[in-house]
């Protein structure tokens, strides 16, 4: 493991690639913006949250104290219009709340089985929170808007003026002086070609669940949750936020006016954004019968971690274009990095000669790792950190053909493979594999069981017991397996 490495990003905010330089030296203080949690994700939501666990995969494996923060998004005009649907219109506001959380319930589970799929554990966030359990803190962050002059009310509503917060379209790059200011907005998602203030507090509209507030009964606009819910958690100065392209604006701009206009000075230090995923050259649409979920692939006989390769193996900054093809060239790329682990794994010989001698592997491996970190430090450029991998494999494979390496130098390869699985997540030794596998299936069954899924629970037992596994289903709700 390396020690602690200086990591350099691009900054949105600056438009330049830039040191991040923590608050306290040796800690990130990371916030993302999570799923919202109507349907399953596709696989460009994925792209993102892909991106955003290689990054603090990265700042991990050089040394740093990562607390990250991820919102799940449960109170939001898609959810409320999916999840009302079915109630009659007399329906009061508790039915109404407990149908929004029994379908973001399920959808939140769905999305922690597709996360864990690609190795991305909810054990590795330091909070998960939902914003249906930070109203109270949304509400305080509004009083105090209201109180500094950046915001008023309106029939029930609360907005943001954003005359009165002059650094307003400062990450976006708006032009405020060449666009005429709108209406206030109350839609959670708008166009860039007018500045609009924009809501914090929509006033209860009928068949829709609210809470009680200052102003009347409502809920919150989508803005005002990651503010509130960011400066919870991390407290007024984040190192480091994260999202899509797509959130930058309004999203990501209306963050910074709510978090900074309470504050009165800078909230976060650095601002990241991964780029968009088309797949076979065009936006996913149902209509085109290109949109995939991860589920999708998998039902096609895909391996989920093919996909995470095919994701991490592109710049996150760069625009990606998806397509089975690809898929199946990660699945190669996969493939050669595991054979090539479990020739190390093999018995090495005490061999030697002067062809040996004039290719020493470990001053190669020496300098794969370098190469291999100096490419992640710089701007998480996964391109050329896998490149200095497969050099790597391919010399040593061919020393190997003629001199057979040592057991001491097949383990120091091994221990750079080991460095680079923790990063990719794509080689992992068989056997840790092997109980990876059981214990996702064993998750997935428990959640299936949890939602009262029994014959989607009898499948994943079913599957599991294929693989030679006793489950032994224990009193406190656990389950234990071992080997038949």
């Amino acid at each position: 493991m390396v020690g602690l490495r200086r990591i350099s990003l691009y900054n949105t905010l600056t438009r330049k690639v830039e040191p991040v330089q923590p608050v306290v030296p040796g800690e990130l203080r990371y916030y993302t913006c999570g799923p919202t949690v109507y349907n399953f994700a596709h696989i460009g939501n994925l792209r993102t949250f892909l991106f955003q666990d290689l990054l603090k995969r990265v700042f991990t494996g050089s040394g740093y104290r990562v607390r990250h923060c991820m919102n799940i998004t449960d109170v939001e005009d898609k959810i409320i219009r999916d999840s009302q649907m079915e109630l009659p219109a007399e329906a009061d506001n508790a039915a109404r709340h407990a149908a929004m959380r029994a379908l973001t319930d399920r959808f939140t589970a769905a999305f922690f089985q597709d996360l864990a799929a690609v190795g991305v554990e909810a054990s590795s966030f330091a909070h998960l929170p939902r914003a249906t359990d930070y109203v109270p803190q949304m509400i305080d962050l509004i009083r105090t808007l209201e109180g500094r002059g950046l915001a008023y009310t309106r029939e029930g509503s609360v907005y943001y003026r954003i005359a009165g917060f002059p650094d307003y379209g400062r990450l976006a790059r708006l032009d405020r002086e060449g666009m005429q200011a709108g209406a206030s907005v109350d839609s959670d998602e708008y166009e860039r070609e007018s500045v609009s203030d924009f809501v914090l507090w929509k006033a209860a509209r009928p068949g829709e669940p609210s809470w009680d507030s200052p102003w009347g009964p409502g809920r919150p606009g989508w803005h005002i949750e990651c503010s509130a819910m960011g400066l919870d958690l991390l407290g007024d100065r984040i190192d480091l936020h994260s999202g899509g392209v797509d959130l930058v604006f309004p999203h990501h701009e209306n963050e910074i006016a709510q978090s900074e206009g309470c504050l009165g000075h800078p909230w976060v230090n650095h601002w990241v954004h991964g780029e968009f995923l088309l797949v076979e050259g065009e936006k996913m649409s149902k209509s085109l019968g290109n949109f995939f979920t991860l589920r999708d692939l998998v039902d096609r006989g895909h391996e989920p971690m093919a996909f995470r390769y095919a994701i991490l193996s592109n710049h996150y900054r760069k625009l990606l274009n998806f397509s089975l093809e690809g898929l199946r060239a990660a699945k190669a790329s996969l493939e050669r990095v595991r054979a090539f682990r479990r020739r190390m794994e093999g018995t090495g010989e005490a061999a030697g000669g002067p062809w040996k001698e004039a290719f020493e592997p470990q001053p190669r491996i020496d300098l794969a790792r370098e190469a291999f970190w100096a490419a992640l430090a710089d701007d998480l450029n996964t391109p050329e950190a896998l490149a200095s991998l497969f050099k790597l494999i391919g010399d040593l494979n061919a020393l190997d053909d003629h001199v057979p390496l040592t057991r001491e130098e097949r383990d120091s390869a091994l221990a750079f493979l080991d460095e680079a699985q923790a990063v990719f997540l794509g080689w992992p030794r068989e056997s840790a594999q092997a109980e990876a596998e059981v214990e996702a299936l064993i998750e997935a069954r428990r959640r299936a069981k949890a939602e009262r899924n029994w014959a989607e629970a009898d499948r994943l037992r079913d599957q599991v017991q294929a693989m030679g596994i006793l489950l032994e289903d224990r009193k406190d709700g656990s389950t234990g397996w071992r080997r038949a």
